[in-house]
């Protein structure tokens, strides 16, 4: 979860208000994840009581017998759920050595390049070769076909093996046969 505080007031009262925002923040996520479940609680309890008519009690009364009980637990929920998040709870810490003070670089702004500092165009010609050499070609196979690649739905004609039978239909049924061994694609 992210905690919103001011950093100012934070490091003024040495971390208090970063607790006491950590405490907030933390408090209204679950109270209010709490609270979406009592609503939902809350119709279901509501279609539920529509019920009670038939047992010749007074709905009213249930509603708010059963919506109190609902309330209190959601209470005693939060409550436990608060203070079990807020022990667990622990804040990021950074390595105190690596925090530093940000300081302003001056950038040199005067650039002179003589031709000796500047690499000719045959070191670096030789260079990428050198690097060429280095990595791995990938080499791209084709695939190549015996026959075209046949859809499910165009009609083919098999011919069984042992029988010399043919048959013409559509390839997602034969496949099954084909793939059986009993029974091979004719040419047309």
């Amino acid at each position: 979860m992210n905690v919103v505080t001011d950093l100012k007031k934070a490091y003024e009262s040495q971390g208090k208000q970063l607790i006491a925002d950590f405490e907030k923040n933390i408090t209204l996520a679950i109270v209010d994840e709490a609270w979406k479940k009592h609503l939902r609680k809350m119709d279901e309890l509501k279609q539920s009581v529509q019920l009670a008519v038939h047992e010749q009690k007074d709905p009213l009364l249930i509603y708010k017998f059963e919506a109190f009980n609902l309330f209190s637990a959601m209470l005693n929920g939060v409550n436990k759920e608060v203070i079990s998040f807020l022990f667990k709870g622990d804040l990021p810490q950074q390595n105190v050595p690596s925090i530093q003070e940000a300081k302003q670089v001056k950038v040199k702004e005067n650039y002179k390049t003589s031709k000796d500092e500047v690499p000719n165009s045959d070191t670096l010609a030789e260079q990428n070769r050198e690097a060429g050499q280095t990595q791995q070609r990938q080499v791209t196979e084709t695939i190549v076909r015996e026959m075209p690649k046949i859809n499910r739905n165009d009609t083919v004609t098999i011919k069984h093996v042992l029988s010399g039978k043919t048959d013409t239909l559509k390839y997602k049924k034969a496949e099954s046969m084909i793939n059986s061994g009993e029974w091979v694609i004719v040419n047309d």
